[in-house]
């Protein structure tokens, strides 16, 4: 009767008309506030775009991609083709990997585009990154130049057979400067498999003008480029020696084609336009078709003319089947040995792992908890120190397994997580009480740890093992 007489209550107090008022108005409050964003994200939609659209080119300014950036750039805003501006933002470094992270982790929203060639490929599949062009909606393919193979001028070697004969019969001696994981690594790999037992000696350099140094510095012996960085740089000191597309360029007639001399080499870098991945199809389209009308002005074509550069144009079914024939024929070339690309985090992962483990068995052993205790004649207060460093161990996981977690998912430097985490690792460090009795503490020096670690990191992976962070 009673479980009866309380039911009866409730149900009378959930029909009251006061409750019933109060349901009603936050009925009408959730339909109003679901109308008004379905409206804003319809209307969004239908003015796209509204705002400025930021163009992310993942290398540093007056290369062969930002030139290609800049001038379609230049063509929307001549002829109008959106109602806003394109902002191109050089975000370069550790080969092109720290752009195209940024592309990847941004709102898919159509605000954010990636210019991007066949380095998301190579860099997926040399290991680099573990993303590739799964990760994004490819929008467009467009502008294809021709790679050089290309040597010192007082080079000894006069053609591509006599460069790669005495790489088979010296390997590893001959210096190849490239952007390892890009294109140019594996425009070297490629020559390899051509001639088994045919070895270079990579050298990391990054954009055409770091590579044409090497070269005609003496640091490196070969390397490649796409023809209109050659053009540039031939009257260097630059010689070709090949030229990888399937004829003789009508502009550059004196370089022999890598097929005449008898290497299976027919490549071009053609530039890739990419949005986040789960963009609304219909700003892919918009865009696709606001590239396709760049390539065709006058402007466009003209310039890459200049850059002996074809006016090429792919969008839709045809541009993807391009992008898989590309993606399978990278991934049929090994650019994942340990002599050209250590797995320097795996390593680094291992040792801390290691060092780790050692510091935790060296605070929970007993002969080092009785050392460390406050009373060695008391074992509560030993057991007591024993769940403290206990927990520190745990709140380190922890802590750890966070930081991993915001490195991955968190679109912040990487410097400022690892700031961050250095700190949180610093106050576990600084001790713990037991039975109310003083602090268990351990030496550190807080402050310059925080600064120094986070930016001695990024320095060494970024600028020495080309390695992208966050």
């Amino acid at each position: 009767m009673v479980v009866a007489s309380h039911c009866r209550e409730s149900f009378l107090f959930i029909m009251s008309k006061r409750y019933l008022i109060r349901i009603l108005v936050l009925l009408a409050l959730a339909a109003d506030l679901s109308w008004h964003y379905f409206s804003v994200q319809n209307s969004e939609a239908d003015n796209y775009p509204n705002r400025p659209i930021t163009l992310i080119v993942p290398f540093g300014p007056g290369g062969e991609s930002d030139t290609f950036a800049r001038m379609i750039q230049k063509a929307i805003a001549d002829n109008g083709f959106l109602k806003q501006e394109v902002v191109v933002k050089n975000v370069g470094g550790a080969g092109a990997t720290i752009g195209s992270g940024q592309a990847r982790k941004a709102d898919p929203d159509g605000y954010t585009m990636l210019l991007l060639h066949e380095a998301l490929i190579t860099a997926q599949a040399s290991g680099k990154v573990s993303y590739g062009p799964e990760s994004f909606e490819p929008i467009a393919a467009s502008g294809k130049t021709n790679m050089i193979i290309a040597v010192a001028e007082d080079s000894p070697y006069q053609s591509l057979a006599e460069l790669m004969n005495a790489a088979k019969e010296t390997p590893n001696e001959l210096v190849f400067a490239a952007n390892l994981g890009a294109p140019v690594h594996y425009a070297g790999l490629i020559l390899e498999k051509n001639l088994p037992g045919s070895h270079f000696r990579y050298t990391q350099k990054g954009g055409g003008a770091s590579r044409f140094e090497a070269v005609i510095g003496g640091h490196a012996d070969v390397s490649a480029f796409s023809l209109g960085e050659y053009i540039s740089f031939k009257e260097g000191g630059l010689r070709a020696v090949a030229i990888t597309s399937e004829e003789r360029h009508p502009d550059a007639g004196e370089i022999p084609t890598a097929q005449e001399q008898g290497f299976q080499f027919v490549h071009a870098n053609v530039h890739f336009w990419w949005f986040p991945k789960g963009t609304d199809s219909e700003k892919i389209d918009l865009m696709a078709d606001v590239i396709e009308k760049c390539m065709a002005t006058p402007q466009v074509q003209k310039q890459l003319a200049l850059r002996l550069s074809e006016p090429f144009v792919q969008t839709g079914d045809p541009m993807k089947e391009l992008l898989q024939m590309r993606i399978g024929k990278i991934q049929s070339v090994d650019a994942t040995s340990p002599d050209v690309l250590p797995n320097i985090p795996l390593w680094v992962a291992l040792l801390t792992g290691i060092s780790f483990v050692v510091f935790l068995v060296s605070r929970l052993l007993p002969s080092s908890v009785v050392e460390r205790s406050v009373s060695d004649e008391e074992s509560e207060i030993a057991r007591g120190v024993r769940r403290g460093y206990l927990k520190t161990a745990v709140s380190f996981v922890m802590v750890t397994a966070l930081y991993l977690l915001a490195l991955e998912y968190v679109p912040v430097d990487f410097r400022i997580i690892t700031a961050i985490y250095m700190f949180d690792v610093a106050l576990l460090c600084t001790g713990f009480e037991v039975d109310g009795l003083k602090k268990i503490v351990t030496k550190s020096y807080v402050p310059e740890m925080i600064v120094l670690v986070p930016l001695i990191v990024f320095f060494v992976f970024q600028s020495f093992f080309s390695i992208q962070l966050p």
